[in-house]
């Protein structure tokens, strides 16, 4: 993985939407796999202006979402679905229920049945061509969380402690306990990943991942076994 150090949350966003607007433009049909969160939501708003300016073709653009808590309906402001439609969908003209958005269902009675869906989904669509990720505070990719074997594939997941007071759920009041999420493998399996790492509460996450050593307490820095993987960092944010 290569580190690219931005001046600032500006910067880093421009990069990470330039290097997204590349991977369009090499495969017109590429899978985003998209993270929600305070840090990508910069480099998405600069991905839609952009193709709004250009008048960039997104006709065969594909996406999936990288994860979602269970038991809140989707149009609950704390949920994935409603982020990715706020700053994605809705931006680019994508209907949520096309076919070429693969989402989780937040309120799926079968767990391993919704897993099981999804993963094929995404085994017909390919694999991941262009894949976006946010550093969490506790080191996690998604809701891989630290501490436990990797899992590889899409999965429910038991949320750690540090994720359960994420911000997506502590300023719309809600509290959840699990999450669907894309597993180590699908992650690593995508052709391109940007990572990236901001934000005064990810300094001790964002340490460990410079330390270089591969382990599940810190499942970001599995990212070091891809050959394709970038991690772009706001240093403003680490002072």
């Amino acid at each position: 993985m290569k580190i690219v150090k931005s001046e600032n949350y500006k910067e880093m966003s421009l990069l990470a939407s330039d290097m997204m607007i590349e991977a369009l433009l090499r495969k017109p049909d590429a899978l985003f796999c998209i993270a929600t969160g305070s840090s990508p939501t910069g480099a998405y708003r600069l991905f839609a202006e952009r193709i709004k300016s250009e008048n960039i073709d997104i006709s065969r653009m594909r996406i999936i979402k990288l994860d979602e808590w269970c038991g809140l309906p989707k149009d609950n402001a704390a949920t994935c679905e409603h982020y990715i439609a706020a700053h994605l969908l809705a931006p680019l003209g994508i209907p949520a229920d096309s076919p070429r958005y693969i989402s989780f269902d937040p309120l799926a009675k079968d767990s391993d049945a919704e897993c099981a869906r999804v993963s094929r989904l995404l085994h017909e669509a390919g694999g991941i061509d262009c894949c976006i990720l946010g550093l969490g505070k506790n080191g996690h990719l998604g809701l891989n969380e630290p501490g436990k074997e990797p899992y590889p594939f899409a999965h429910q997941a038991a949320l750690h402690a540090k994720t359960k007071t994420h911000a997506m759920l502590s300023e719309n009041g809600e509290s959840v306990s699990a999450g669907y999420t894309l597993g180590i493998k699908d992650l690593l399996d995508s052709r391109q990943i940007i990572l990236l790492a901001t934000g005064a509460d990810k300094q001790e996450a964002y340490a460990r991942l410079q330390s270089q050593t591969v382990s599940p307490e810190c499942p970001a820095s599995f990212l070091w076994l891809h050959e394709n993987s970038v991690c772009i960092t706001d240093i403003s944010s680490f002072a």
